[in-house]
């Protein structure tokens, strides 16, 4: 903590790389009790104190993910070198790759959208309803960037675990969505439940036969 300490007061630009350094993740609730370097979890403060600036007059930079999207670690050093500033959300990552959700450039947007879901591992709907996806929840490049330029969790039917929220790891488990009737307990922001509800239910009614029956356009 004071080597932490020490180069953060003398450095131009301090990077929260990961969840953990970015927000406490694993160990804010136990017996070590971790924090980020500027918040624990949702909470502004951490171990440098909410008030720190690094030399260049910016605040930690959080580069959320478990681990972090490795273009998302090269662009913000290269950033950081050529004394770039980096627009950042409010908990201080930065909007150029957290500025959409997991859920944009998903392969699996069709599905969602007409409600087409699955409830087991290997076939091609929707994993938000049942399976635990987080992906319309969570800020992320993972399938607009992929990951090695290759791919992402939902291309190979793995749902999103929402490892760039402040709040992960969740308490509920991966692989399954709380619900009620069907209904996601967390809902994309600004969405209206009774809304999604009725939306929901007249896009399942009219859903494509290619998509019911899983088979992709040629």
């Amino acid at each position: 903590k004071e080597l932490v300490y020490s180069l953060a007061s003398i450095a131009g630009v301090v990077l929260a790389v990961g969840t953990c350094a970015s927000f406490g993740g694993f160990g804010t609730d136990d017996a070590i009790e971790a924090r980020g370097l500027q918040f624990t979890k949702k909470s502004r403060g951490g171990f440098l104190g909410g008030d720190f600036v690094a030399k260049s007059g910016q605040p930690v930079i959080n580069l959320a993910g478990c681990p972090c999207h490795h273009d998302v670690l090269a662009g913000t050093l290269m950033a950081a070198a050529g004394g770039v500033t980096l627009p950042l959300d409010q908990y201080q990552r930065p909007l150029e790759w957290y500025g959409g959700t997991v859920h944009q450039g998903c392969t699996r947007n069709e599905y969602h959208e007409y409600r087409v879901e699955e409830s087991d591992f290997g076939e091609m709907g929707c994993l938000f309803f049942h399976m635990g996806c987080a992906g319309p929840l969570v800020p992320g490049p993972c399938n607009r960037l992929l990951w090695n330029q290759c791919s992402s969790k939902p291309r190979v039917g793995v749902p999103c675990f929402g490892c760039t929220d402040p709040e992960f790891p969740r308490a509920t488990p991966f692989f399954q969505t709380p619900n009620i009737e069907g209904i996601p307990l967390s809902l994309p922001m600004g969405v209206n439940r009774a809304h999604y509800m009725v939306y929901k239910g007249m896009a399942a009614a009219a859903a494509p036969e290619h998509l019911k029956n899983r088979v992709t356009k040629v």
